[in-house]
């Protein structure tokens, strides 16, 4: 199975689900909150299967959203 993710503006949400519905394609609608969440566990599993984690990197992502570190 593969994963597709596509960004769809607010207004055109419905139509879009309905669109995936009509193919018997399974959809799921993922907050900003939730896909940046997903993001950080994906660069923080990266990190863990090395020996050097590139803080650097971490930390520029947290301050991009909002968080003083």
């Amino acid at each position: 199975m593969k994963t597709i993710i596509v960004n769809v503006p607010d207004k055109q949400t419905d139509e879009v689900k309905n669109f995936f519905d009509k193919l018997h394609l399974r959809s799921r609608i993922l907050t900003d909150e939730d896909f940046e969440d997903k993001v950080l566990a994906g660069m923080i599993n990266e990190g863990m299967q090395t020996e050097d984690v590139p803080m650097e990197k971490v930390f520029e992502y947290l301050r991009k959203n909002g968080v003083d570190c």
